[in-house]
């Protein structure tokens, strides 16, 4: 192996120059780790984050975003000498305030077409790649959030995550510093989030740049990533995504995932850290401590899950989820729409169907699966349920 030759060359200097008595040299990384020329990553096999790291350090991939990028600016200057020109002619072209980086990022994030990377490297036992969905629109999307400096590092080291509570089943990973969550994700989910990517960059513009109100989790990138080891036999092959951690650098107690129904949502409270408890736990805590928001908070959050539900219902997205912490030192609520990419498929109007109507024992009850627009207007209405308000100096009151 070549790691093995390095130490043994350099057992052998050390013997030429009469260095004497020393313990056998040992390489200083495990069989799980890598490195690669020219890469500061640490490759781990347990690790999937550390593989999309070195892809995204890579010559390759910066070559390339650069070149996509000096394209945007190049049409960036070319629109602001038509916008000079028409200036001149006394037509307004006003932009409200969009700084050129701004306009490069919102065009970006509407462009209908993506780039797909792929990125293989190998240390000679080892083979990896990494496959990275929609290049330009994520490094857009990071970059307007002010992340694109600190991603790389955080996704240099990973552990895995346990959320106890949650009905999912996912396996998620965190980031060491806490910033970001990996998930990983079916292949069905995979071609439901690519079919629906443009739309979703194109949302996430309106709400960075025309102050439209949202509650949705971010997502920062989509990769498919795996490796094979030819010296151990093994091979993984994974598609992840990597989003927001709502809570990062929040002192969370509590944290709730809310559907909006009351069907099966309820688990046992055990106290462990990450707990996270369902719709009818949350009803049981308002009896002893109800959510109140002002009235402002209140508005914001409703119109959020407004624009949010209507956005995702038309995508044919459902079984999405409201997570909620309730942050008690700041006396402040945390929220954010996630696991939305699960659409309505042919096979859950079938089971919807059967359940609704009785057929093969169905039994005429609420079906547990039920259309998009359905399901919009039960978390809408939940969610204004759960969450009181507190009638400020400003507030209309009906008597």
């Amino acid at each position: 192996m070549e790691r093995n030759s390095i130490v043994k060359a350099i057992a052998n200097i050390l013997a030429e120059r009469g260095v004497g008595n020393l313990l056998p040299l040992e390489y200083p990384l495990s069989p799980l780790e890598h490195v690669f020329p020219k890469s500061i990553i640490v490759v781990r096999e347990d690790e999937p984050s550390t593989i999309v790291a070195a892809a995204l350090s890579s010559d390759d991939y910066i070559g390339r975003l650069f070149e996509i990028r000096e394209q945007y600016m190049m049409d960036n200057n070319t629109t602001e000498e038509t916008n000079n020109e028409k200036l001149a002619t006394g037509i307004d072209t006003s932009t409200s305030g969009i700084t050129s980086s701004d306009l490069s990022i919102e065009r970006t994030l509407r462009s209908k077409s993506g780039i797909h990377m792929k990125s293989y490297f190998t240390d000679g036992t080892t083979k990896f790649f990494c496959k990275i969905f929609f290049a330009e629109q994520f490094d857009a999307l990071r970059r307007n959030c002010g992340c694109e400096e600190s991603f790389i590092a955080s996704l240099a080291q990973c552990a895995k995550w346990d959320s106890s509570g949650g009905k999912s089943g996912s396996t998620f990973l965190k980031t060491k510093d806490g910033r970001f969550l990996l998930k990983q994700i079916s292949r069905y989910e995979m071609d439901a989030f690519s079919n629906f990517a443009p739309s979703y960059f194109q949302y996430m513009s309106e709400a960075f740049f025309h102050e439209l109100p949202t509650v949705l989790c971010k997502i920062f990138g989509l990769y498919r990533v795996g490796y094979k080891n030819m010296t151990t036999g093994r091979s993984i092959r994974m598609d992840i995504l990597v989003m927001e951690n709502l809570f990062y650098d929040r002192c969370v107690q509590k944290i709730f995932d809310l559907k909006g129904s009351m069907r099966n949502r309820h688990v046992q409270v055990t106290g462990k850290e990450n707990e996270v408890l369902l719709d009818e736990n949350m009803v049981e805590y308002l009896f002893q401590s109800p959510l109140f928001l002002y009235s402002h908070s209140k508005q914001m959050l409703r119109e959020s899950l407004h624009n949010d539900t209507l956005f995702l219902s038309r995508l044919d997205v459902m079984d999405y989820s409201l997570l909620v912490g309730i942050d008690e030192e700041k006396q402040e609520l945390v929220v954010g729409i996630v696991d939305f990419i699960r659409t309505f498929t042919w096979d859950k109007k079938l089971e919807s169907w059967v359940k609704d109507s009785g057929i093969f024992g169905g039994g005429g009850k609420e079906p547990t699966i039920i259309s998009p627009r359905q399901y919009r207007i039960r978390f809408r209405e939940a969610m204004d349920r759960y969450f009181l308000m507190v009638p400020d100096f400003w507030t209309t009151i009906n008597i």
